[in-house]
């Protein structure tokens, strides 16, 4: 070969790689969580798994807390300020009733009658079955804020985790400031006679350490998400129960999806099955360490008696007889109690799914098996 020709090679082959640089899609994906939380570990994964599935087509930049914070999530990726971003309902309730409505049945977790510890991993599978097939409503709302979903996620049972004050029985909760991250969850309060706080979580360890909240109402890993152990003293397990599962995790921009070949859209649905799955396992398996890691620190742990633990059952099944009614009053979910008699078999039908689940890996193939594979990428949000 000639230095003339082997210049030439050497120049088509440095063009082809810029040439191969410039085709591939650069997405920005927003999330108001710390880089190193089970959200951070999870969009680092769902970039990695973007990547590989488009074969390199399609490049993921995760920003933590800093491009969009959790309250502005969604209309910053309504308005094409991030390309995807980690978007949760409750904080807009008018925008996303019925998703946030499917979020609000959580409460079935508190009344399975033998629980394994991996009802929040079934929650998250029937979330998601139910919103891509069952639930016109919900695909509605996510285009009415120009957002087309792709995955959500689920954390483990909620706690108490209090500064300086003790809740063992009813009347402990009676007059205290809860953190509640829900409508569900002040319901919960004010059944009590406490307050519920509405706060985003970034914000709880701030209203713990200047007595904003007495309380927070949070699954045990954000004590070390948020470094929630430096100011927490207390903690009260499995009260109020229920799981927070009011999670798009993996919401794109509809103008980019729409932009977007079928190639690179099934990739990015592959995406949110390894998202939604990194979520909800990523918080199952930080639970116990973050629960030991608070008993080392000397965190007081302590036990509900019993009639505390009947009375949260017994709001969760009243609740969860009521709050169809509130959602159709309120925010005109029509088919609120339609939705709920279809949604509980799935919940139990999955909890039988995930009986031998024991990786996130696992967890993802069943996520992707059982739904995301089963939607079809040249149709799925195009209208």
């Amino acid at each position: 070969m000639t230095y003339r020709n082997q210049v030439t090679l050497a120049a088509t082959v440095v063009a082809a790689g810029i040439a191969g640089q410039a085709s591939a899609e650069s997405l920005n994906f927003a999330y108001g969580y710390p880089s190193t939380s089970a959200i951070g570990l999870a969009v680092e994964d769902f970039a990695g798994a973007v990547s590989e599935r488009s074969e390199g087509n399609i490049d993921v930049t995760g920003f933590a807390m800093s491009l969009l914070s959790l309250p502005e999530a969604a209309p910053g990726l309504r308005d094409g300020l991030a390309d995807v971003a980690f978007v949760l309902p409750p904080y807009y309730p008018a925008e996303f009733s019925t998703n946030l409505f499917l979020h609000e049945l959580n409460l079935l977790i508190n009344l399975v009658e033998e629980p394994t510890g991996k009802e929040p991993l079934a929650f998250a599978g029937a979330m998601m079955e139910y919103t891509f097939n069952n639930c016109p409503e919900c695909m509605d709302e996510n285009k009415a804020q120009n957002q087309v979903y792709l995955g959500g996620g689920v954390t483990p049972l909620y706690n108490l985790l209090c500064k300086d004050v003790a809740v063992t029985s009813a009347e402990d909760l009676n007059g205290l400031r809860l953190r509640a991250g829900g409508a569900g969850f002040v319901r919960f309060a004010e059944a009590f006679g406490a307050q519920g706080v509405r706060l985003p979580v970034s914000e709880a360890y701030e209203g713990l350490d200047q007595g904003i909240i007495d309380c927070a109402m949070l699954s045990a890993p954000e004590l070390t998400n948020y470094n929630l152990h430096e100011v927490v003293t207390d903690i009260t397990l499995a009260v109020p129960g229920g799981a927070f599962a009011g999670v798009s995790s993996a919401n794109v921009n509809a103008d980019r999806w729409k932009a977007m070949d079928d190639a690179s859209r099934e990739a990015l649905l592959w995406g949110g099955s390894h998202m939604t799955a990194d979520v909800t396992w990523n918080f199952f398996s930080d639970d116990a360490t973050a629960l030991k890691n608070a008993r080392d620190k000397g965190i007081t742990f302590n036990e509900p008696d019993a009639e505390l633990v009947a009375a949260v059952k017994e709001f969760s099944t009243a609740d969860l007889e009521t709050v169809a009614a509130l959602f159709k009053d309120t925010y005109g979910v029509e088919r609120a109690n339609e939705i709920a008699a279809e949604f509980a078999p799935i919940f139990e039908r999955w909890q039988g799914l995930v009986v031998d689940i024991d990786s996130s890996d696992a967890l993802q193939q069943l996520y992707w098996n059982e739904v995301s594979s089963k939607i079809d990428p040249a149709t799925y949000g195009m209208q």
